[in-house]
C-alpha cells in the first residue's frame, strides 16, 4: 500500500463536494521489482525494489511498530489521540528510539543505508503529529493480542533486532505497554506479574526465561508499580548503555 493516511473529512474539506476525499501529502509507492515482466514503466512516486520483503518489514517494524508503541504509551497517560501522545516528550523519545532500533536491524539484515531509514522515521514522527487525522490511541493500539504475536510489529521487530545483535531496549517498552493494555481489556484477567508472564508466553510464544521476555516483563513490572514515562525511558537508556559500555 502507499501508506497514505486520510483525515476525518470535515465539511470544510469537502467544500460542497460530498465525494471529495482529502489526504496527507505522502505519496510513496514501493513495488516488487522482481515481479515485473519486461520493461518497468516509469510512474511518478513508484519505486521498484528487491528484495521487496525489505519494504514489507519496514512498514511493519518501523511504521506500525512505532505507531503501536506511541498508542500504548499514550494509553498509560490516558491520552485519546496519537498527536497528543507523540507531543509528550518522553513518549516521543521512547517511540523514536524504538523505531531506530528497528531501522538498525533492517539496515543490517538487508544491507541498506541507515541514513535513509532515519529520514523515514523523521517523516513518520512528523506525520504522527497531524491533529487533522483524529487518529486515536484506542484504534491504533486495537487488537493487542495480534500486535504482540510472534511475527507482528512489536515482538517481530524485537526478535529481528536481537538476531542482528541489537538489544531492543525501547521496543520492549512498547511491548510491555501493549501487554498491559491486553490484560486490562481481557475479561477475567487481573494485572499481575504472574498473569503477564503467562499471557506473554501464550500470545507471543516467548519462553518466559528468554532475554526478550525478561526485558518486557521487567518494564511491565515498572508500569504496574506506577513508573513515570521518564522512569521507563531512563530504564531503557540504562539497558541500552549497558550494551555500549564494552564498545565505547
Amino acid at each position: 500500500s502507499i501508506g497514505r493516511m486520510v483525515p476525518v473529512q470535515t465539511e470544510e474539506m469537502k467544500d460542497g463536494e460530498p465525494m471529495r476525499v482529502c489526504v496527507e501529502r505522502y505519496g510513496f509507492l514501493p513495488v516488487d521489482k522482481a515481479a515485473f515482466k519486461g520493461e518497468i514503466p516509469e510512474i511518478k512516486n513508484m519505486i521498484p525494489f528487491e528484495p521487496f520483503d525489505f519494504y514489507i518489514k519496514r512498514k511493519l517494524y518501523i511504521h506500525n511498530m512505532g505507531h503501536a508503541t506511541c498508542a500504548y504509551l499514550g494509553d498509560l497517560l490516558g491520552l485519546a489521540y496519537i498527536y497528543e501522545a507523540i507531543d509528550e516528550p518522553e513518549i516521543r523519545i521512547l517511540t523514536e528510539n524504538a523505531m531506530l532500533e528497528s531501522a538498525m536491524a533492517l539496515s543490517r539484515r538487508y544491507r541498506t543505508e541507515l541514513a535513509g531509514l532515519q529520514l523515514h522515521i523523521t517523516d513518520l514522527l512528523h506525520r504522527f503529529t497531524n491533529a487533522a487525522l483524529k487518529d486515536t490511541c484506542q484504534r491504533v493500539g486495537g487488537d493487542p493480542a495480534r500486535k504482540l504475536s510472534p511475527d507482528d510489529r512489536l515482538i517481530g521487530a524485537a526478535a529481528l533486532a536481537m538476531e542482528e545483535g541489537i538489544t531492543p531496549a525501547y521496543i520492549a517498552v512498547g511491548a510491555a505497554a501493549g501487554l498491559h493494555r491486553y490484560i486490562d481489556e481481557a475479561e477475567g484477567l487481573s494485572q499481575s506479574a504472574k498473569t503477564a508472564a503467562s499471557v506473554l508466553t501464550e500470545i507471543s510464544r516467548l519462553d518466559v526465561d528468554s532475554p526478550l521476555a525478561k526485558l518486557i516483563l521487567g518494564y511491565y513490572r515498572m508500569i504496574q508499580d506506577g513508573a513515570s514515562m521518564a522512569e521507563l525511558r531512563r530504564a531503557a537508556d540504562c539497558r541500552k548503555n549497558a550494551d555500549l559500555s564494552g564498545v565505547i
